[in-house]
């Protein structure tokens, strides 16, 4: 697999750094956040970590109904 270009590096890191400005306001840690959406909290981590980490719509939405928050709020980036 090719590595990603800057751009989409810098859109998926931005995915990370919404899904923890959201978990923050709701007062979760990483492993609060895995366990009220399904996934593993090393999914969660990798996510916001500074490092581009891919993830799928199915962990998104998962993502964003436990942060109680719409799926499109993790992509809107102001």
């Amino acid at each position: 697999m090719r590595e990603y270009t800057k751009e989409e590096a810098q859109f998926l890191k931005n995915i990370g750094f919404r899904i923890q400005f959201f978990r923050k306001k709701m007062d979760l840690s990483q492993e609060q956040l895995a366990e009220k959406c399904n996934l593993s909290y090393s999914t969660i981590s990798h996510l916001e970590s500074t490092t581009a980490c891919p993830v799928s719509l199915r962990a998104l939405y998962q993502i964003a109904a436990a942060l109680e928050i719409e799926p499109y709020q993790l992509l809107k980036f102001d």
